[in-house]
């Protein structure tokens, strides 16, 4: 007999299925189910460990750095606070372009279509407003870092809005 046929005839002998010894499932559910009873406190450990890594970061680099420039920071001598202008900036080069930037945005503007104009609008407005919100909250307190933050991004964000509109309907031709 040839070892082709000798190892046919073994793989015949074999039973062609073997049931389990006892029924498996009830252990896999077991090893797949969460265990929900430690479940919630290592999500608020983590939870907590990461707010105070957070907290621990943030005040180590405003103490690290005095003179970031934020209303309220305290200078080398520990003086008084520093003024605060809650305005754009003034210097001519970035009015100028401040008021390029709005021309451009006005004559595309009036190229989209009136639904998407008045979008556009309102979202404006809506950026304009949450600027007059934050400045006057600026005025009760003018040593918040956050309100200061959030005026610069409202500032930001209304540039962003005429750039984007500029930039969307920019003919074709003229885009990189």
């Amino acid at each position: 007999m040839t070892p082709q046929e000798l190892l046919d005839a073994q793989l015949a002998r074999l039973p062609r299925a073997l049931p389990p010894a006892h029924d498996l499932w009830p252990a896999i559910e077991a090893a797949t189910r969460p265990h929900r009873l430690w479940q919630w406190p290592t999500r608020l450990a983590a939870g907590l460990l990461v707010a105070a890594i957070s907290a621990a970061l943030t005040w180590s680099m405003v103490r690290q750095q005095p003179g970031t420039g934020l209303v309220g920071s305290l200078p080398a001598e520990r003086g008084a606070l520093t003024a605060a202008s809650f305005e754009p900036p003034q210097d001519r080069a970035y009015r100028a372009t401040r008021a390029a930037l709005e021309e451009t945005f006005r004559d595309r503007l009036s190229l989209l279509a009136p639904k998407t104009r008045a979008r556009i609008e309102a979202d404006l407005e809506t950026i304009r407003k949450a600027n007059a919100d934050i400045r006057a909250a600026l005025q009760q307190d003018p040593a918040s870092p956050v309100l200061q933050r959030l005026l610069e991004s409202t500032w930001q964000q209304e540039i962003d809005l005429y750039r984007s509109v500029a930039r969307a309907t920019e003919p074709i031709s003229r885009r990189t």
